[in-house]
C-alpha cells in the first residue's frame, strides 16, 4: 500500500506519518505542493490519499477534483483532513470523491482504525497505471 499525503504544515505531516509507519510498512510519501503531489499521482501508483482542506496555490477540494479527474484513481480512497466541521465543506468535498474524513487534531486511535480498515480491504486498485 502507497500512501501520499498531501499536507503543507510540516508538523501536521510528520504526525500524519509517523501514525501511518505505524501501521503499514510499505511507501508513504508526503508532499507539500498540491501540484507537485499530483505530478506524484500521474508517475506512481498511489492506494491511499490523505489531503488536507487547506493548501497552498489550491485547496485540497481542487486538488480531489484533479485526482478523481484520472481513471486510475476511481476507486482510490481519498481522505480529508479537516478543522472544519462546516456541513456544507464536507458536502462539497463529498461530492468531488472524498470517502471519508478525519477531524483535526487528528487522534492516533482513529487515525490507526482508518488505515487498517483499508490495508484489511485490500486498496490495490491504483496498482496499475492506465
Amino acid at each position: 500500500m502507497t500512501i501520499l499525503i498531501v499536507e503543507d504544515n510540516a508538523t501536521n505531516a510528520l504526525v500524519l506519518k509517523h501514525l501511518a509507519k505505524k501501521c503499514v510498512d510499505e511507501d508513504i510519501l508526503v508532499e507539500a505542493d498540491a501540484a507537485h503531489a499530483l505530478e506524484l499521482c500521474h508517475t506512481r501508483p498511489i492506494d491511499l490519499l490523505i489531503v488536507d482542506h487547506i493548501l497552498p496555490g489550491m485547496t485540497g477540494l481542487q486538488f480531489i477534483k484533479a485526482v478523481r479527474m484520472m481513471q486510475r484513481y476511481d476507486a482510490v480512497p481519498i481522505v480529508m483532513v479537516t478543522a472544519d466541521h462546516d456541513r456544507s465543506l464536507r458536502e462539497a468535498a463529498m461530492a468531488a470523491g472524498v470517502t471519508e474524513f478525519l477531524n483535526k487534531p487528528v487522534e492516533a486511535i482513529a487515525f490507526r482504525k482508518l488505515l487498517a480498515g483499508y490495508r484489511a480491504a485490500g486498496t490495490s486498485n491504483a496498482s496499475a497505471l492506465v
